[in-house]
């Protein structure tokens, strides 16, 4: 559109200053509401900078922020932690427990003692085989088992957990129970006892017993050694014996030592060994190294073989008397002999009289020869 031309609609408005724009606004338009200010400002604004919402915002001198990746993205992009070493959890009860040996981090270990009192031949309740890890006691006997660990170990957050399990595969999910005849309040070994459940007792004052879902043990605090030993020793005892019916009924048992801390129960070291309960720990020990093909060996009085006499001849022998009065007692005492020899080999093995009567020896008369050895 050219300068010259004019459109005749802006003919009709006034030229008018900013101040009064509004007025005329008013004027020449009566369908706003005069009262309304609101209306009027939004309509005069729309006139005065018509492309006010379609304007882009200025990108000369700031950029627009980075978009927040998506939580796929911000998992990707995340920095991979470090991979942190968790103490093993405690088994759960219902599984089938370990017996294998582990020393763990604290070179857990376990022994039978045996006092010196058993070296000057008094015969123990109870022996150990150390190449079978067994140990055969007999039922109430109290046995001291030696703990050793390593240095580093805090007796203050350490516990030893002793538990009686089964040995074979399908009876070690069974809780070992003690028999009804043992368990029974008037049995003369639990007067004033409080565990008759368990099977195994210890003789530590702050032994404490557990129960879960049936299955028992017993815990006793790590202590240090006494000075002077290495070990650190705690009794135990069995109360039933591996024969009873309705308790262990003849199957293999075995105890497994522990080492867990005391707050969260994560062990950290075991041992396990064998227990046979009975009435002759000696006899069964011997029985068992014999089928394991090693031969208990008893020491045995061989009799000495007379030695060749003087002459060499083997079955001859001399004597040497010193005077002759002894002499003559001496063939005298050869005579008697030599005629029991002989009585006997006519007699044969059932006497003279052939009743079985024995032969008796007929001294010979002798001189009187005391006061001449004198």
């Amino acid at each position: 559109m050219s300068s010259s031309e004019t459109d005749p609609d802006l003919l009709l408005l006034p030229k008018l200053e900013d101040h009064d724009f509004h007025e005329a606004l008013r004027t020449a338009l009566p369908m706003l509401n005069p009262n309304d200010s609101k209306d009027l400002e939004d309509f005069a604004i729309s006139l005065v900078n018509p492309m006010e919402e379609y304007l882009l915002p200025e990108t000369d001198h700031q950029s627009p922020p980075p978009a927040a990746p998506d939580a796929c993205e911000a998992a990707e992009l995340a920095p991979t932690a470090a991979p942190t070493e968790q103490p093993p959890a405690r088994a759960a009860p219902g599984a089938v427990p370990a017996l294998e040996s582990w020393p763990g981090m604290y070179n857990f270990g376990v022994a039978v003692k045996t006092p010196p009192s058993a070296a000057a031949g008094r015969q123990l309740p109870y022996v150990y085989s150390e190449a079978a890890a067994k140990l055969y006691t007999d039922v109430m006997v109290a046995v001291p088992v030696a703990f050793r660990t390593a240095a580093g170990a805090d007796p203050r957050v350490l516990v030893i957990r002793a538990t009686p399990v089964y040995r074979e595969p399908h009876h070690a999910q069974t809780p070992v129970r003690r028999c009804a005849i043992h368990r029974d309040t008037e049995h003369a070994f639990n007067a004033g006892e409080e565990n008759l459940l368990h099977v195994l007792w210890s003789e530590h004052p702050q032994a404490s017993y557990e129960e879960n879902q049936e299955r028992r043990s017993v815990t006793v605090p790590l202590e240090r050694p006494a000075p002077g030993t290495a070990d650190y020793q705690v009794l135990f005892k069995f109360t039933c014996m591996n024969t009873c019916v309705g308790g262990i009924n003849r199957r293999r048992l075995m105890v497994v030592f522990t080492l867990e801390e005391l707050n969260s129960g994560v062990a950290l070291g075991r041992q396990a060994i064998e227990v046979k309960v009975c009435r002759c720990p000696h006899r069964d020990w011997r029985a068992d190294e014999k089928r394991r093909g090693q031969q208990f060996k008893v020491p045995v009085k061989r009799r000495r073989e007379p030695s060749p006499g003087p002459g060499g001849q083997r079955g001859r022998w001399m004597v040497e008397a010193h005077s002759e009065a002894m002499y003559n007692y001496l063939v005298t005492v050869r005579d008697n002999l030599e005629q029991y020899d002989r009585d006997r080999a006519l007699a044969g093995e059932h006497g003279p009289a052939g009743d079985g009567t024995p032969v008796t020896l007929h001294r010979l008369p002798t001189m009187p020869i005391r006061a001449e050895l004198e």
